[in-house]
């Protein structure tokens, strides 16, 4: 049995983000390249709040935030061929700590994704002489993500159940191996990551000559 909580602060984190328009606009002084209007007219739409970025995304070091979380874990065997675990985490909404000397940009709250507040996973092994196989349950919570472009791309993914299994037999006395492996049994549409691809059910099937 396992009991596990963890505080992490992050400092100086690298990242790609996107600023606010009025940060480094093009000006009457500094128009853009190849601008076939009056310069003036920059003025003019920056009186108006519209501005021209000159630089509208840049890596920045970020000031400090912090993330914390509880884990919970249970293994047992229950013979030399059965197995089985269970385990589950909780991790709470990152928080933006205040910049200090060493960090003055603080992390925009726009920039900040949300991992999965709940993870489950829950299997069982069996491994004898002839058979050998495994079965495995993961849940995952909604998550938001945040880490690419800007706010438009930016977004949940849903939260997802996945069911994996194998199942094999040993032939020759153990010396050759025949198995089937699937992950995500039940076919179901998953998207780990909003900018990822989406999962579905792969079968494999596998032979193993111990020598």
């Amino acid at each position: 049995m396992g009991v596990a909580f963890y505080i992490n602060d992050v400092n100086d984190n690298i990242n790609f983000v996107t600023l606010p328009f009025n940060r480094d606009p093009y000006t009457q002084a500094n128009p853009p390249p190849g601008w076939q209007l009056p310069p003036s007219i920059l003025t003019s739409l920056a009186a108006l709040g519209i501005y021209l970025p000159r630089t509208a995304f840049t890596y920045l070091n970020l000031g400090p935030t912090r993330q914390k979380g509880v884990e919970l874990s249970l293994d047992h065997r229950f013979s030399s061929a059965l197995s089985a675990f269970a385990n589950y985490s909780w991790q709470g909404k990152p928080t933006i700590l205040d910049p200090d000397e060493r960090h003055p940009t603080p992390f925009p709250a726009i920039e900040l994704s949300l991992p999965p507040t709940n993870r489950f996973n829950v299997g069982g092994t069996y491994n004898d002489a002839r058979y050998l196989g495994a079965l495995t349950v993961n849940y995952t919570d909604k998550g938001f993500w945040t880490d690419v472009l800007n706010p438009v791309y930016h977004g949940f993914t849903n939260a997802f159940t996945l069911v994996n299994g194998s199942f094999g037999i040993k032939w020759n006395g153990g010396k050759i191996t025949t198995s089937v492996k699937s992950n995500n049994i039940f076919n179901k549409t998953v998207q780990q990551h909003v900018f990822g691809d989406l999962l579905r059910r792969s079968v494999t099937g596998e032979v193993r000559f111990d020598f």
